[in-house]
C-alpha cells in the first residue's frame, strides 16, 4: 500500500462519535505515527478555518488543512488560499430568519468568510431530511449560485462549486502528488465529495450509506476507533488489493 498523503474529516471521524467533540486518543496517536513515517496528514472539515488550523497544530500534523467545506485552504507556506469569492453570508442570514422555527445559529459563523452553518433544532432532528430539502429548494430558487448541504451535524450554506473535493484536488496539484497515492477517511455523505477522487477511499464504521458506495476500505469500528483501525492497515502495508485509481 503506497500512501503519501492522508486526508481525514474531523467530526465523527476523529471524535468518539457523531455527537461528541472528544477526540479518540488512539486516532490522534495513529495520525502522529503517520507523520513520523513521513506521510503528509491533512484535516478536511466544514468547521471554521481557525478551528481546523488550531487542531492540526496541537495534534502535531504536517499537511495543509481545509476549512469551510472547501472554501478555504491553509498551510504555513501558502497562507490562506481562498477557493471562492462568493460569500454565503446574505443567504445564511435570510435562512436564519425565514426558518428560525427549525434552525439556530452557530457561534462559528463569527469566524467564517464564505461558507456558513446552521444547526437543526433538537426537536426537529427526526424531520431533518424533509426540512433540509425544503431549504435547499428555497435557496436555489431565491439565491442564484448558492446551495446547501446537510452533514448530519449542521446545515452548510455555500456557493455552488465550493466543496471538499475541489480543495483536496488543489492540495494534490500544489504538492505534485497523484490521487492514487492519497487516502481519504470520513463518515458523512459530504466526505464523498473528496474521498471519491482518491486511490484509497475509506469510511469509519457507522458511516452514511451514501459515502460507503464510494469506499474500498471500510472499518469495522466506529468513528475515531475506526480511523485508528484504518491507519493500522496503512502502517502495516495492507490493502493493496482493495485500491484503484
Amino acid at each position: 500500500m503506497r500512501v503519501r498523503i492522508v486526508f481525514t474529516d474531523i467530526d465523527g471521524t476523529l471524535t468518539i462519535n457523531r455527537r461528541s467533540y472528544r477526540l479518540v486518543l488512539k486516532a490522534v496517536e495513529a495520525l502522529r505515527l503517520l507523520v513520523d513515517k513521513g506521510v503528509i496528514v491533512s484535516l478536511v472539515s466544514s468547521n471554521a478555518l481557525p478551528i481546523v488550523v488550531g487542531l492540526s497544530r496541537y495534534i502535531g500534523l504536517n499537511g495543509p488543512v481545509v476549512g469551510e467545506s472547501g472554501a478555504l485552504v491553509y498551510s504555513d507556506e501558502w497562507g490562506i488560499v481562498e477557493l471562492t469569492n462568493m460569500s454565503a453570508r446574505g443567504v445564511y442570514l435570510d435562512l436564519l430568519e425565514k426558518y428560525s422555527e427549525y434552525v439556530e445559529d452557530s457561534w462559528q459563523n463569527r469566524f467564517r468568510l464564505y461558507e456558513y452553518a446552521l444547526k437543526m433544532r433538537e426537536k426537529y432532528l427526526d424531520r431533518a431530511g424533509e426540512i433540509v430539502d425544503e431549504m435547499r429548494r428555497y435557496v436555489e430558487s431565491s439565491h442564484e449560485g448558492y446551495t446547501l448541504e446537510y452533514s448530519g451535524y449542521a446545515i452548510h450554506v455555500h456557493a455552488k462549486g465550493v466543496g471538499k473535493g475541489v480543495a483536496v484536488r488543489y492540495i494534490l496539484d500544489k504538492l505534485g502528488i497523484s490521487s492514487s497515492e492519497a487516502l481519504g477517511i470520513g463518515d458523512s455523505v459530504m466526505d464523498a465529495d473528496f474521498i471519491k477522487y482518491l486511490g484509497y477511499r475509506a469510511a469509519v464504521g457507522g458511516s452514511d450509506e451514501e459515502l460507503l458506495r464510494y469506499c474500498n476500505i471500510v472499518a469495522g469500528s466506529p468513528s475515531g476507533f475506526g480511523l485508528a483501525e484504518i491507519i493500522s492497515r496503512v502502517l502495516n502495508g495492507m490493502g493493496d488489493e482493495d485500491s484503484s485509481e
